[in-house]
């Protein structure tokens, strides 16, 4: 059985996890004033794996009083070493140059749902009448679920969830563009304070993830704004002075995440030569494999299953939906999957894992349809899978869908590692 220990560094959880033939622990870090606090793990046998050290934080959109942040924070080595020098020995160029293009035209995708957004957004404050304020709404859930597609390519320090180091290197987007829950009274406050600027990098900076959740910018903040938090929100609250400050904060907030998903489409764009996708597409194919890897199988087995649909099932989490004022959250979780799902299919990963194991990847295959299928069964009202009643039907579909996805995932890190590529899964 693969051995596994546990060191604390700092604020993060650093996971040892196995690789092949090594005396002493490969670490990948991106911060080394960690490195003191690191004790020295035990020598390993010649034929067990190397030891590869993670740091694993507090992550995502799920999870009571989260509101983002980066899963696997500062790992860079996704590589498992061995001493057999026939191992790995596959060519998967075209699978991450896909992977690399997949990534670009969702996350363009995104940025063009949120300008129609933006627009339309622009629209209802020019005019508030019934018309422009279903045209935002429709424009919210367009951009709403492009976006969740995009979720796939978190947890590996990419560009939108690295960790901020500091004021010069702040980190990625992820914090601004999809945090919740939400507190309507926060933003009331806002609304009120009529002191308070409702410039976009005025908003960005009253916002905060850790340690207090103070979410003021994103998606979801966009939503209240939209709906109101019971829903119903008249197209009169865009009127008057009040009105006017509730157009300005949305508008504020719908550029902030027209920026951001811009630059999220710039770190990703082909033929730059100096982006983020330039260095995937150069690094070693294995540890390219493993930002493919990585951001699926988190998501799958993490996020969604632990985070989202788990932590709802208990009796605390009652009110816990991630999109409560729109009451949308049944399209949520499938539409994150969704994305998941391509970077497996879309990109190439499925033809690479038949290659090396042709029963894995079917087993695989039915994993992806008995998940899907799993989501498809936590249909609306959502409310209805919010701390349901033990034995009842929709805890039972609640649990049936975390069982499928947590059970995929497994598989999934089972292939990466026959294909030489770490997967850290917090809690697996």
């Amino acid at each position: 059985m693969e051995r596994r220990t546990r060191i604390w560094m700092g604020l993060g959880t650093a996971l040892l996890v196995g690789g092949a033939g090594a005396n002493t622990p490969a670490i990948a870090r991106q911060n080394p004033g960690l490195e003191s606090e690191i004790q020295q793990a035990p020598a390993l046998q010649p034929t067990r794996p190397r030891m590869l050290v993670a740091q694993a934080e507090a992550s995502g959109e799920g999870g009571p009083g989260e509101g983002g942040g980066a899963v696997l924070g500062t790992i860079t080595e996704f590589r498992l070493s061995t001493n057999d020098p026939t191992a790995f020995a596959y060519d998967a160029k075209s699978q991450v140059s896909a992977y690399a293009a997949l990534v670009h035209d969702t996350y363009a995708a995104t940025n063009a749902a949120a300008q129609a957004l933006n627009d339309a957004v622009a629209a209802l404050q020019a005019s508030p009448t019934d018309e422009t304020l279903s045209a935002a709404r429709a424009a919210w859930l367009a951009a709403r679920e492009a976006y969740l597609k995009t979720e796939a390519y978190q947890f590996y320090a990419g560009p939108v969830d690295i960790p901020a180091i500091s004021a010069d290197a702040p980190g990625g987007p992820l914090p601004r563009l999809n945090g919740w829950p939400v507190n309507p009274a926060v933003i009331d406050a806002i609304l009120a304070d009529t002191a308070q600027s409702l410039n976009f990098r005025a908003i960005a900076r009253l916002n905060t993830v850790e340690p207090t959740v103070n979410i003021t910018t994103g998606l979801h903040v966009a939503e209240y704004l939209l709906w109101g938090a019971d829903g119903a929100l008249p197209a009169s609250a865009f009127a008057g002075d009040e009105g006017t400050r509730r157009g300005e904060y949305l508008a504020s907030v719908t550029r902030l995440f027209v920026n951001d998903t811009g630059a999220l489409v710039a770190a990703w764009a082909p033929d730059v030569g100096n982006n983020y996708r330039a260095s995937v597409e150069s690094m070693d194919q294995r540890n390219a494999l493993g930002r493919a890897f990585n951001g699926m199988t988190v998501l799958i087995g993490y996020e969604i299953p632990l985070r989202r649909i788990g932590a709802a099932l208990f009796p605390a989490n009652k009110n816990f939906q991630a999109s409560p004022f729109s009451d949308t959250s049944e399209v949520d979780n499938a539409a994150s999957f969704a994305g998941a799902q391509a970077v497996y299919f879309e990109s190439g990963l499925d033809a690479l894992v038949k290659a090396t194991n042709a029963d894995l990847a079917a087993k695989i295959e039915a994993g992806f349809a008995r998940a899907s299928k799993a989501l498809g069964a936590m249909d609306a009202p959502y409310a209805r899978f919010l701390a349901p009643a033990s034995g009842s039907p929709e805890r039972a579909a609640g649990e049936e869908a975390a069982r499928a996805l947590t059970d995929l995932a497994r598989d999934l890190r089972q292939a990466a590692n026959q294909l030489g590529v770490l997967v850290v899964v917090p809690g697996m």
